[in-house]
């Protein structure tokens, strides 16, 4: 093998390397998170017994969410909810 076809090899490997096995791995992505058909309302929550309720959801993989105030979320998604945990939630109160 001469010089001129080891540079190309190596050239075409970097290539190949940059611009095609970048489509072969999985993205995960928040943004791109369940979209809200698929995350299940769980009820409405306060932290204090007096305090505000707001919308707790699971999405698919049974994660939970705090969204906004009670029945106003709309669509939920990571850019308008929170993680919670189920720690948490024992915590509070379930509002009625």
């Amino acid at each position: 093998m001469s010089l001129r076809t080891i540079k190309i090899s190596v050239v075409v490997f970097v290539l190949f390397t940059l611009f095609l096995a970048p489509g072969v791995v999985q993205r995960t992505n928040y943004a791109s998170a369940a979209p809200a058909a698929s995350w299940t309302f769980e009820g409405c929550w306060t932290q204090f017994s007096a305090g505000p309720c707001r919308d707790i959801f699971r999405d698919q993989q049974g994660d939970l969410w705090i969204c906004r105030a009670c029945g106003t979320t709309g669509n939920p998604s990571p850019g308008k909810c929170n993680p919670i945990s189920p720690a948490t939630l024992a915590s509070g109160f379930w509002c009625s």
